[in-house]
């Protein structure tokens, strides 16, 4: 009878049942700068014309947040710049050469003169959001969430390029080593997915010495436990990692995770920008329980050479987030039909490195 029982459990296993995976145990399609709009054509005709290479490298853009998550997409990347006083990203001046040649755009300057986090690409450049401040995206996320509450598990990922560009038609950012700033950005956060709408590092590391045993040991929540909700990383440069960590030894009261080097005892996430380069190192993270967000393409390089190479790498390598400019249904200003899917136009199952049977999901 108890080996009967053993072979029961082991088959129910193998065969990719998901009532004893853990959130770490699946591969999603996610987006990469998933908030961006068209760059209006008068203000992309005035890059072009200045530097073409540029131009190329922001040919693309997203559908709203709401309508990637219908298309399954369950990893998206948001960048925000701090604006506490409101105001400061108000005028970008792509938005002046867009008026001048009598075209309309979908800028909200209004949201722009509020205090905030902003969202876009690139201040004066790649100034359009389809969600112009880091509450609306939340927002958007949260009512698709709470309208499918069996979804898999979200991974938003914030990233802050918070540095000056050294160009001058560029706003210089405000920097984000500030606690003040971090304490406002987990703020926002909170009062968008309050509870237990957010998976948080507290809730991962739970007794466990610290956040990186947790991951190491005893793992991530079970996919059960982690349908229908959210978790954030916060993607900086190491100088704001370390303000956001200080006092709060393994993100205790953080409402993100965040990217550390992995000997650290807050590290649980890391971001590997090409898998053809350290497709062992996922692997080798994805196997030690380690959520890794890769990325199949970059600057539209990929696209324009219908180049699947990095794109299988990254879905080989076993990264839980499989990040894309081109999911199916994104738009494609290029014409080339490039998109990146999951085998059998799938875009979710468990990840090949830590279910080696495979399984169906539901995205």
């Amino acid at each position: 009878m108890l080996r009967s029982m053993l072979l029961a459990a082991a088959a129910l296993v193998s065969t990719g049942a998901t009532a004893q995976r853990a959130m770490n145990d699946i591969q999603v399609i996610g987006s990469h700068n998933s908030f961006k709009a068209r760059i209006p054509t008068a203000a992309m005709a005035k890059i072009r014309a200045a530097e073409p290479r540029m131009a190329e490298g922001l040919d693309y853009y997203h559908l709203p947040l709401a309508q990637q998550l219908d298309r399954g997409v369950r990893q998206i990347e948001i960048d925000i710049f701090a604006d506490p006083e409101g105001g400061r990203y108000a005028s970008p001046k792509s938005e002046a050469w867009a008026k001048a040649a009598g075209e309309t755009t979908s800028f909200d300057r209004a949201a722009m003169l509020k205090p905030g986090y902003k969202v876009f690409h690139i201040p004066d450049v790649d100034y359009i959001s389809t969600c112009v401040t880091l509450v609306r995206c939340l927002g958007e996320v949260n009512r698709w969430s709470r309208a499918h509450p069996r979804h898999l598990p979200i991974m938003i990922t914030i990233n802050a390029a918070d540095t000056p560009s050294q160009r001058p038609e560029i706003s210089s950012p405000i920097p984000l080593d500030d606690e003040t700033l971090l304490d406002a950005l987990d703020v926002e956060i909170r009062s968008v997915l309050p509870g237990k709408r957010l998976i948080t590092p507290d809730e991962v590391r739970g007794t466990a010495p610290s956040l990186r045993e947790a991951v190491h040991t005893r793992g991530w929540p079970t996919l059960t436990a982690a349908r229908g909700r959210i978790y954030v990383l916060l993607d900086v440069r190491k100088a704001v990692s370390d303000v956001y960590r200080a006092g709060h030894p393994s993100l205790a009261g953080r409402a993100m995770f965040g990217w550390y080097a992995d000997d650290q005892p807050e590290s649980a996430i890391q971001i590997v920008q090409d898998p053809l380069v350290d497709g062992e190192r996922i692997r080798r993270w994805v196997a030690e329980g380690v959520i890794v967000r890769t990325r199949t393409d970059a600057g539209t390089v990929e696209a324009r050479s219908r180049d699947y190479a990095k794109a299988n790498a990254a879905l080989a390598s076993g990264a839980q987030a499989v990040s894309t400019d081109y999911y199916p249904g994104a738009p494609d200003p290029l014409h080339v039909g490039f998109a990146v899917t999951l085998p059998g136009k799938a875009m979710a199952r468990c990840s090949p490195v830590r279910v080696s049977g495979g399984c169906s999901l539901q995205p």
